[in-house]
């Protein structure tokens, strides 16, 4: 790939960053996706403007995920009275294989550096008419190098 970016997980935005293929191997983890924002200070940012990469790799190498959540959430009537409320559901290691085989379409809307290592959140969106936000889960990773690579930029980004 033409360009690759290492250990810069904050120069990137992964506000519309969608999710085409997951795997987990003996070198880490593996990351296929679209969408994903360059920020201007990305050392392989020569636009100087935010611009969306072409088809992108993210390798967590020697990646291992410690923990998985299926979020829970809150829903209040017009009269802001709670009406429903469901707590978060820690995922077995069968659970968490089972998410990553089911990737596909699902937004990466955020990787963030943590003391412990990384951890990334996952929201799946409801493919009827009204497309709304179904579940969302959150994946603590550990890794030694994260790589990302591109071979094209696409469009800047239009705010």
């Amino acid at each position: 790939m033409k360009f690759k970016s290492s250990d810069e997980i904050e120069q990137f935005s992964f506000r519309d960053c969608q999710v085409f293929e997951a795997e987990v191997g003996k070198e880490g983890i593996r990351l296929q996706v679209e969408a994903l924002i360059v920020k201007p200070e990305n050392s392989q940012n020569t636009n100087f403007t935010e611009s969306y990469a072409g088809t992108t790799e993210i390798r967590f190498l020697g990646g291992k995920i410690l923990s998985g959540v299926k979020d829970g959430y809150k829903y209040y009537n017009a009269d802001d009275v709670l009406v429903d409320e469901v707590p978060d559901t820690e995922l077995s290691e069968e659970e968490i294989a089972a998410l990553l085989k089911t990737v596909d379409g699902a937004y990466l809307y955020e990787v963030k550096k943590e003391e412990e290592g990384y951890r990334l959140a996952l929201e799946f969106v409801d493919e009827s008419e009204f497309n709304t936000a179904a579940d969302s889960y959150t994946l603590k990773v550990k890794a030694d190098k994260v790589i990302i690579e591109w071979d094209f930029y696409m469009n800047r980004v239009q705010n």
